[in-house]
């Protein structure tokens, strides 16, 4: 069994991309703004899934990786973003962990934040069909 542990706050980008993957596989889906402990022993990969905010993973899957990681867990990363796709911040918390990357997957996102407001927002109408379909063959083939 695997877990995906998800914030999705703005406009919900990265739910969409985690639903998608829940609809067609079996998974748990976590939300970090939620729940914040949870014992994750039991399965066999765990995903952390946020937007960028700044370059980083939203600070409630960051928090949620520091307290709930196990040692040596297998992990994966899904992002969605507006500009770059960012997956430094997860990685330094599953480094501290001796966490095993499996892999990671990242699409483009609608973003209103910041100075993008001004300009009605960047990659509109994402994630998309495609953008979906895309994470869901992600994670059956992890």
């Amino acid at each position: 069994m695997k877990a995906i542990i998800y914030a999705s706050v703005h406009h919900g980008n990265t739910k969409k991309v985690v639903e998608a993957i829940a609809g067609e596989c079996e998974v748990e889906l976590i939300d970090a703004t939620q729940v914040k402990e949870k014992d994750l022993s039991g399965y066999d990969a765990i995903g952390f899934a946020s937007g960028i905010y700044y370059s980083k993973f939203h600070q409630s899957v960051l928090n949620f990786a520091k307290e709930n990681l196990c040692e040596n867990a297998k992990v994966f990363y899904i992002c969605t973003n507006g500009g770059n796709a960012s997956f430094k911040s997860i990685e330094e918390v599953a480094r501290s962990k001796n966490a095993i990357e499996i892999g990671r997957f990242s699409c483009k996102g609608y973003d209103t934040f910041g100075p993008f407001k001004l300009i009605g927002g960047i990659a509109k109408g994402h994630p998309d069909h495609k953008d979906l379909n895309s994470a869901v063959e992600f994670f059956k083939g992890l």
